[in-house]
């Protein structure tokens, strides 16, 4: 047939581009951007970008093995607390903010399972009259507002060393560092039920005297009357076994 035989037309070179353009290897001045910095010029390997987080997260690591001593901290020892955790805090709910302190404190050093000699100014005043006396004597640090604010708890104190509020207590144990604070403290029976079996973990009970009342009958003699008998009355006079709350402590569990 005509034109089955014939030669084929010459070939012409496509216009289509390559889908995967060469680029060339070689960083000469002459063909380098002058735009890009020495780093692109001088190797043919593109730099590892790091996560800027992480230059966030260094200081948190470098602070969480950091460890802290008792030393660093004042020597200010409450009323038989030189080897226990004593933290006086608050049960009134008046104050929510005040209220959850006292909570956050509390779990967070009942994570170590250790012992807690918790004193609640709410339920007795000898609790928060020694409380004053203990800030009396300390120095106010830059982010208290005076020794007033050293009122509000819970303020904890271990081995005889003032610690702080809730601010300074929870930011030591972000850092990873409470643990070693509270290294050589009795801690509570593994697998044991550690609730007191007097007071359910209370640490109060009405006084066994007026039964909580504060209130006592007590007997007094008057003088004698012409025929030389003497008279006896009784008065009420206030209970000197409890507090303003007619209560005790726990005497099993205190």
């Amino acid at each position: 047939m005509a034109g089955l035989d014939s030669t084929p037309p010459p070939h012409h070179p496509s216009f289509r581009f390559s889908p995967t353009p060469s680029i060339s290897t070689s960083t000469t001045k002459e063909n380098s951007n002058p735009n890009l910095p020495s780093c692109f010029t001088q190797s043919n390997q593109i730099p590892t970008l790091h996560d800027p987080r992480d230059a966030v997260l260094a200081p948190a690591r470098s602070c969480s093995s950091s460890s802290l001593s008792l030393v660093e901290f004042e020597k200010l020892c409450p009323p038989n607390g030189e080897s226990k955790v004593v933290i006086y805090t608050t049960t009134l709910r008046g104050i929510r903010k005040t209220f959850e302190a006292c909570n956050a404190v509390r779990s967070a050093i009942q994570g170590y399972g250790v012992l807690i000699c918790e004193r609640d100014v709410s339920m007795d005043r000898g609790f928060r009259d020694e409380l004053r006396e203990l800030m009396l004597m300390i120095k106010p640090r830059p982010c208290h507002n005076g020794n007033s604010s050293l009122m509000i708890p819970p303020r904890v104190f271990i081995k005889g060393r003032y610690i702080g509020g809730v601010e300074e207590v929870m930011r030591i144990a972000e850092d990873g560092a409470l643990g070693g604070l509270l290294a050589g403290l009795p801690k509570l029976r593994p697998g044991h039920n550690n609730v007191c079996d007097g007071c359910g973990g209370a640490r109060f009970l009405p006084c066994f005297q007026c039964n909580g009342s504060c209130k006592m009958v007590s007997p007094m003699e008057d003088e004698m009357d012409q025929t030389h008998n003497s008279l006896e009355r009784t008065v009420v006079v206030r209970c000197s076994h409890c507090n303003e709350n007619g209560l005790v402590l726990c005497p099993i569990c205190t």
